[in-house]
């Protein structure tokens, strides 16, 4: 049998639309044609099945995208309440463009210390970060502004992963970096519609179809042909060797890739 499985992050992805449209963005959305949504059910069956996998998780994660596009994500936030003894904190990621409601806020309000807000604050684009903090504060909701305009920005800007392309570096460099990623030292593990990856760019770069992944470079979580040991056990053998995405990704060089300055918007034609 499979060791009883945790992970310090496990991040569940609503939408891949957004609000914005920037040039380097590392999820990789404005790549995308024609951008899907998860549905309510979608997100619910993830839920249950990861939580029947994972006996803790330390931040349950959701991000996108521009996660409040999706207007039935506060509606999974909570159903998340009954798995409230598996993880420590619930954590959103967003670019502070869409209005959230009274009912919404209540929804956040009511998980207490347990959540946590995380804006990425672009400056004029974040056009609702001041009614962010003001009713963050006045819901007693904590959050965490992360600074992506002007000087000093957050982790010194943002990483070119932009290529999507193959690297073509030897297996020896590709397994010798991946070992040291960011996203491994993490163990942030991502998940859209049932599949769930590694990392953010194995699950993004996968949806763009840039290649066919590796066998077990991935979980589909609704295979019926596996049992419950068996998802485990694919789960357990992530961090364990480089994924096919490994070869299209410079965020394995994080330590010592150049910075750019954050969310420079691509022209719409």
């Amino acid at each position: 049998m499979t060791e009883a499985l945790r992970t310090k992050r496990l991040s569940i992805v609503p939408t891949m639309k957004c609000t914005l449209n920037c040039k380097l963005c590392s999820n990789h959305i404005p790549a995308f044609n024609n951008p899907k949504s998860a549905s309510y059910d979608e997100m619910v069956m993830d839920i249950d099945i990861l939580f029947q996998l994972f006996v803790k998780i330390d931040w349950l994660q959701f991000v996108g995208g521009e996660i409040f596009l999706n207007r039935d994500f506060f509606n999974v936030c909570l159903y998340c309440k009954k798995y409230k003894s598996k993880f420590d904190k619930i954590v959103l990621e967003t670019n502070a463009t869409v209005t959230i409601n009274r009912e919404e806020l209540l929804i956040l309000a009511d998980y207490g210390l347990n959540v946590c807000v995380m804006i990425s604050d672009y400056g004029i684009l974040s056009s609702k970060k001041d009614e962010y903090v003001s009713k963050f504060n006045e819901y007693n909701i904590p959050y965490i502004l992360k600074k992506y305009h002007g000087d000093n920005q957050h982790f010194g800007g943002w990483v070119d992963n932009t290529g999507l392309c193959d690297y073509n570096e030897s297996e020896e460099e590709i397994s010798r970096l991946s070992a040291g990623c960011a996203q491994v030292k993490l163990e942030n593990m991502h998940c859209y519609k049932g599949k769930l990856h590694r990392c953010s760019n194995s699950l993004f770069m996968t949806e763009l179809g840039l290649f066919e992944p590796n066998e077990r470079d991935y979980l589909y979580l609704h295979n019926n042909m596996l049992s419950l040991d068996d998802k485990r056990s694919v789960i357990s053998d992530f961090y364990k060797k480089a994924r096919m995405s490994c070869r299209y990704c410079t965020w394995k060089n994080t330590d010592t890739a150049a910075r750019f300055s954050a969310a420079e918007q691509i022209e719409k034609h």
